[in-house]
């Protein structure tokens, strides 16, 4: 399926068609089953460590969910901001561009709020205290300031992993919680849309600029990635202290580098190689940054 599909207009007919409110996702008296899975096996690197029993695996598993919801709440903090510079350059433009922007940016205000609720509910349940990384308006600030195409694309990139980790991994998953795999079935509903418009604005700054322009968003592109693996691998040494306080133990030296690692490699998977191992992601580089790919295989080949 093309990301360029459709134009401004037609994307806010289907964002409209397709809508949803967060008391579908959280119905009366729903409660998390803390005796289920949250991320699927295919995305859970450290099942395969032998050192853990099968409820610390667990409880791995439901703090890698848990991080993984959040760090989608924590990037969607510069991608308001980002929608919210696009709608601004529309305010005396086109009608259509303006309405998909604003849009967009209120879809994102919403998938913040759902994951907000999602944690809170997580927090209640789970029984310990998880570390999560902290402050998403400094990273904000850290994205936004390189180029907008940059930016853009990588937001892109982004919209795009969160169909492949729903369609491929946990949609129809029975071993999966009923209610994370419906939180990241309303999220992909609705950022199926905003690829859509990712790709129809970064066409746009293409349009005018020059080649010195468009490598500079490849350069700052690939810098983006490679200070999202630092958060990421930060998220992972984290994970390992909640592991130890949610089953009462400590582990030893080897161990908690083994799970660091583990954890560590389902992120850089997750956030980063899915994206630049994704066909349509490379079918959009190959058509309009062809001079990006040989640094999607450098980058595919560092986070596998």
């Amino acid at each position: 399926m093309s990301i360029l599909s459709t134009d401004y207009g037609r994307v806010v007919e289907n964002s409209e068609r397709v809508a949803w409110r967060l008391n579908e996702v959280f119905p009366a008296g729903v409660a998390l089953d803390f005796s289920k899975s949250f991320m699927p096996t295919a995305m859970f690197t450290a099942h395969s460590l032998e050192f853990l029993g099968d409820d610390e695996r667990l409880k791995l598993n439901q703090i890698f969910g848990n991080s993984y919801r959040y760090l989608f709440y924590f990037v969607e903090a510069y991608i308001i901001d980002m929608a919210m510079q696009h709608a601004q350059s529309e305010l005396y433009g086109d009608d259509d561009n303006l309405r998909a922007m604003l849009r967009f940016a209120e879809e994102e205000v919403k998938h913040q709020q759902m994951f907000v609720r999602f944690g809170e509910m997580f927090d209640r349940g789970f029984g310990t205290t998880c570390d999560l990384v902290e402050n998403p308006q400094a990273v904000a600030q850290v994205i936004l300031a390189k180029s907008p195409m940059a930016v853009t694309l990588v937001t892109l990139h982004l919209e795009i992993i969160t169909q492949a980790h729903y369609v491929d991994c946990m949609r129809d998953r029975g071993e999966m919680e009923p209610l994370f795999q419906s939180l990241f079935k309303y999220h992909w509903i609705e950022e199926s849309q905003h690829a859509k418009l990712d790709a129809l604005e970064i066409l746009k700054l293409r349009r005018t600029a020059s080649p010195e322009v468009i490598q500079q968003a490849i350069d700052d592109y690939f810098a983006i990635a490679g200070a999202f693996a630092g958060l990421l691998a930060a998220q992972a040494k984290l994970d390992v202290s909640s592991l130890e306080r949610a089953v009462g133990r400590t582990f030893s030296a080897d161990q908690r580098t083994a799970i660091e690692d583990a954890q560590k490699r389902s992120y850089n998977r997750a956030f980063l190689w899915s994206g630049v191992t994704n066909t349509m992601f490379l079918e959009f580089l190959a058509e309009y940054f062809p001079n990006a790919l040989a640094g999607a295989a450098q980058a595919a080949e560092a986070f596998a």
